[in-house]
């Protein structure tokens, strides 16, 4: 064999050797996209709905929509647009009201159920167009962000079951999450 062959043989292995790696490094992680959660809440939000009143007065809260934004200006943070509806009910009438809430919280990967929660909301935003008002009604506003915390606490936005046949890996190890612009990666939590 000369030299020429040789080297020829040892850049077609540096190659083969260097593209083994990029993808075994793509096999170790798994990224869900802003896309993926909106997908996943779309199927959740239809059933978001709860019986209140504010002071002594009836109220149905209803969420209508939801909008994910994962590491919005690369902070390690989730943030969600409701809109909602709060529809008053007094003396047999009821009064519509649209309520916008952008709120921003940390996600938080339970390893034992396998899933990614949102904790500690914070209202960064909040609007109620109600019958020519536009502004803050804090009572509703508050009404709607509790309703938003107590679904968040028990409904996880992504659960890691839900991963393609390629990544079942991901369900039977220890992960670290981490939260990029657009999307929330895991890795295989390293032993140190």
């Amino acid at each position: 064999m000369n030299k020429i062959s040789a080297s020829r043989l040892l850049v077609v292995l540096v190659c083969t050797i260097i593209a083994g790696c990029s993808t075994l490094a793509s096999l170790a992680s798994y990224s869900v996209t802003s896309a993926d959660l909106q997908r996943e809440l779309d199927k959740q939000v239809t059933s978001l709905q709860e019986q209140a009143s504010i002071v002594g007065i009836p109220i149905l809260l209803e969420v209508n929509d939801m909008q994910v934004n994962v590491g919005p200006d690369n902070r390690q943070t989730i943030q969600l647009i409701a809109d909602a509806t709060a529809t008053l009910s007094v003396l047999g009438l009821t009064y519509p009201a649209k309520v916008k809430l952008d709120v921003e919280g940390m996600p938080y990967y339970d390893s034992t159920k396998k899933a990614v929660f949102i904790r500690s909301l914070v209202l960064n935003d909040t609007t109620v167009d109600a019958m020519g008002y536009r502004g803050n009604l804090a009572p509703v506003s508050s009404k709607v962000m509790g309703l938003l915390n107590q679904f968040l606490m028990d409904q996880p936005v992504y659960e890691v079951k839900n991963v393609p046949s390629g990544y079942a890996w991901l369900t039977n190890m220890p992960l670290s999450m981490t939260v990029e612009s657009g999307k929330i990666v895991f890795r295989p939590q390293r032993a140190d």
